[in-house]
């Protein structure tokens, strides 16, 4: 993770936002990915919160870290597609983010994070399940499994405290697991 500015910093200028914006680029896809779980909306996703943080620079408190405030920008755009796309009602069979992600081409900047759970698939039931979770819980799980970051790092980048971030990991654990379980029971009836 790139290291926060020196407060004596100069304002930050758009050649310094894109290497932070490229050095944080599995972490922000990370975020993008766990709110829209849409692989096709992730880049658009991206580029607007690149655009909206470029447009908001003079914003940027170098006391704060770049992750964090690029990471609230990121989860502020996907939530907004997520809405737009539930008012739309709209989703295809083969848009969600999770299925087949190893064939997942996420931007071009960002080639390993394509192999997430080392080229095994998510299935439609795993998918489902992660919808059910919140954008938030949903975002310190990737994080915590997919980035293996430590419970402390999820909670400075996602501003929340550090308790809470464990909670929303044990939390989406739990209920992913008891929702994978009772499918599983459900085969198992059904045969």
């Amino acid at each position: 993770m790139p290291n926060p500015r020196p407060h004596d910093a100069d304002p930050m200028g758009p050649a310094e936002f894109a290497a932070l914006f490229e050095a944080s680029g599995r972490l922000l896809w990370t975020i993008a990915a766990a709110v829209v779980i849409d692989r096709t909306l992730v880049d658009d996703v991206l580029q607007e919160a690149a655009m909206i943080g470029l447009a908001k620079l003079d914003q940027f408190d170098p006391a704060t870290r770049f992750e964090a405030w690029m990471g609230r920008i990121v989860r502020w755009v996907a939530l907004n597609h997520a809405r737009k796309r539930s008012r739309r009602g709209t989703r295809s069979a083969d848009a969600a983010l999770l299925d087949d992600l190893p064939s997942a081409e996420p931007a071009g900047h960002l080639p390993d994070t394509r192999n997430w759970l080392e080229g095994e698939h998510f299935d439609d039931e795993l998918t489902e399940a992660l919808r059910e979770l919140g954008s938030t819980a949903r975002a310190c799980l990737m994080m915590k499994i997919v980035l293996e970051l430590d419970y402390a790092e999820i909670a400075r980048t996602l501003e929340v405290p550090q308790g809470t971030a464990m909670s929303h990991v044990h939390r989406a654990c739990a209920k992913l697991r008891q929702r994978l379980e009772a499918g599983r029971s459900e085969i198992v009836r059904d045969a």
